[in-house]
């Protein structure tokens, strides 16, 4: 365990000095601790704070030298607390509004001691900052009367999450959902939307979604597949091929050799030219058919990848030596691979988008690069509000973004298990006058999914956040509640309902790990904190007290046999009765981008199905 501390010296725009911004957090991983403080640059001083290159998802702070482009250099976690420290002896008199960019947007952020700190020729102030499940970009600065001190970056990471990984998966994800209703062929929207083409402030996302794109699975694979698979159409044309020759003679090319009289020349002693009055065409303009690969989506393929080639080349002229500039030159090294491909020596440049194309919008391998165009910019004229509303700002607040990802992962599993396919316009609630939609909840947010399993036939609905009441058609005994997503499963005349909650939230198992050490020596503290700092022992795991909510959705909420949080974690445990998988109660772990977590997902719901049969 130790302290680690930064110092910030904030300045104005004329370098005029308004005081130190000191940030303070324990970091329970690891004890190399130092004496002094380090500088990194004229405003910035660290102490047991390590310089890094890419960010980890355990301790509190950290400086990355390689981020300055894309990601701030101080790196930070979500729910986790901070001891905030601002000194000035400047004009103690003056009124100050401390980490004002970070309170602008969210004053919950940041919680003041309102108590003395001591020396009266000295403006101090103190409180704890917990960016709570924000995610993203944000800045420390002050507000001196009306003089805003210049603002240092700093980034908070997630710590359930893989941010640079999963965090982007998710997001994609989202991305990809939504612009799904688009492709509706009953939606009022089918079709109907453009891309917003406002520049970005940063580069940010534009990292986050190379990295992205460019994992193994997502466009080496479909780029792979559309290769080995290439659409192509049978185009016609004329050739001119001497009249001995011609195969393929209609009335078109009769008509045409009648109309170039300059084409003929005069034969004798032939009866098959006797109707020519002694005359044959030199050649004639035969109609043929050839294959091609020159066809609009293919031509929006090669747009897509000089697109993100020029996306990288954009980047990279802003981007420093180190991590950053490394997997930019990688990513452009596979671009122009894919670009050099001899099938684009045949494609001609695109004139136009095909949005109506079926190919684009159900073919596999070119429907991946259709919805990773369409993420690039992440920007509808179609505006997701509420997704939106999570993005306003630099702060994601990643347990809501969790939670709408997790009602498309259900809806995913109970398509996968049915001939049912989703029905986005069932999902989304669509205002027809400003382009934009809501998610369904309730009542309304019903999808119907019919599923065979072992010969019978079983019936799922699938609802957002249905309300249980005394009062309400579905009824709880006691007070109201409102789950997250709710089962309701019917096989002849039996039904069942079955709970899910998101949990954008776990912990490591830290109480655990001081339980272990009590009334230990400090040799065995020591080995002990040795092995847990290996990354077996850094377990994520869920909280028991949502458990304890799991246990309230089974016993008040009538005609419930399960109920079950899902979390982005490592360990899954069903609380059951002998063998039984239901009645029951647990935690599934549900994490961006793990389909062994979805595939379990899966296996659990049908083993539900199974059960319910009997």
């Amino acid at each position: 365990m130790r302290e680690q501390q930064v110092s910030i010296l904030l300045k104005d725009e004329y370098n005029g000095e308004l005081g130190t911004l000191s940030i303070i957090a324990i970091d329970y991983f690891h004890d190399d601790e130092t004496s002094e403080f380090i500088s990194v640059n004229d405003e910035i001083k660290l102490k047991n704070v390590d310089l890094v290159e890419v960010a980890d998802n355990l301790t509190p702070i950290q400086y990355c030298n390689e981020y300055s482009s894309y990601f701030a250099n101080l790196m930070f976690l979500e729910e986790t607390d901070y001891q905030i420290l601002f000194e000035s002896k400047e004009d103690i008199s003056s009124n100050y509004h401390i980490l004002y960019s970070l309170t602008k947007i969210n004053s919950s952020f940041f919680k003041i001691f309102h108590f003395p700190l001591g020396d009266e020729k000295v403006f101090k102030l103190a409180g704890t900052l917990n960016f709570r499940s924000y995610v993203g970009k944000s800045f420390f600065d002050i507000k001196k009367d009306n003089v805003k001190s210049k603002s240092i970056p700093l980034e908070v990471r997630s710590k359930k999450l893989d941010y640079f990984n999963q965090y982007p998966q998710m997001i994609a994800d989202l991305a990809s959902y939504s612009s799904s209703l688009l492709f509706d062929m009953n939606s009022p929207l089918y079709q109907e939307f453009e891309l917003d083409k406002k520049e970005k402030t940063t580069y940010y996302e534009d990292f986050m979604f190379l990295e992205y794109l460019f994992r193994q699975d997502n466009l080496p694979v479909s780029f792979e597949f559309i290769i080995r698979n290439l659409y192509s159409r049978l185009k016609n044309y004329n050739e001119s091929v001497p009249f001995s020759l011609a195969s393929n003679v209609g009335a078109s090319e009769l008509i045409d050799v009648i109309s170039k009289p300059d084409n003929f020349y005069k034969m004798n002693n032939n009866s098959l030219i006797s109707n020519f009055k002694g005359y044959l065409p030199f050649e004639i303009e035969e109609r043929t058919y050839k294959e091609s690969v020159d066809v609009p989506e293919n031509r929006f393929v090669k747009y897509f990848l000089e697109l993100v080639e020029e996306l990288i080349e954009k980047l990279l002229q802003s981007s420093k030596e180190g991590y950053i500039k490394d997997k930019l030159l990688l990513f452009k090294d596979l671009i122009l691979t894919y670009l050099s491909s001899n099938i684009f020596r045949d494609i001609s440049q695109l004139d136009f988008i095909p949005y109506n194309s079926q190919v684009l919008q159900k073919k596999e391998g070119y429907r991946d690069i259709f919805h990773y165009y369409l993420m690039i910019e992440f920007s509808f004229k179609l505006n997701w509000r509420e997704l939106n509303n999570q993005f306003k700002g630099f702060e994601k607040k990643l347990s809501e973004l969790y939670e709408y990802w997790c009602y498309f992962k259900l809806l995913e599993v109970l398509s996968n298990l049915s001939d049912d396919e989703i029905n986005f316009e069932n999902i989304f609630r669509i205002n027809r006058n400003n382009w934009t939609i809501d998610l369904k909840k309730g009542q309304s947010s019903i999808n119907h999914f019919k599923i065979m399993y072992n010969g019978n036939v079983v019936y799922i609905d699938l609802f957002y956040n249905l309300l249980f009441s005394e009062k309400s058609r579905y009824k709880s005994y006691s007070l109201a509640f409102k789950p997250d997503y709710t089962l309701l499963i019917k096989c002849d005349e039996e039904c069942y309902y079955v709970h899910f909650d998101a949990k954008y939230r776990s912990e490591l198992e830290i109480i655990d790990f001081y339980d272990k050490i009590k009334n230990k020596s400090d040799f065995e503290i020591e080995n002990h904190v040795e092995k847990y700092n290996n990354e077996e022992e850094r377990r994520s795991t869920f909280k028991y007290g949502d458990i304890y909510k799991m246990h309230t959705y089974k016993d008040s909420i009538l005609e419930t046999e399960g109920a079950f949080i899902l979390y982005p974690g490592n360990d899954s445990k069903i609380f059951k009765e002998k063998d039984l998988i239901i009645p029951s109660v647990g935690a599934l772990s549900l994490a961006p981008g793990n389909d062994v977590d979805l595939d379990n997902l899966e296996l659990f719901i049908r083993k539900i199905i199974a059960k319910v049969i009997g």
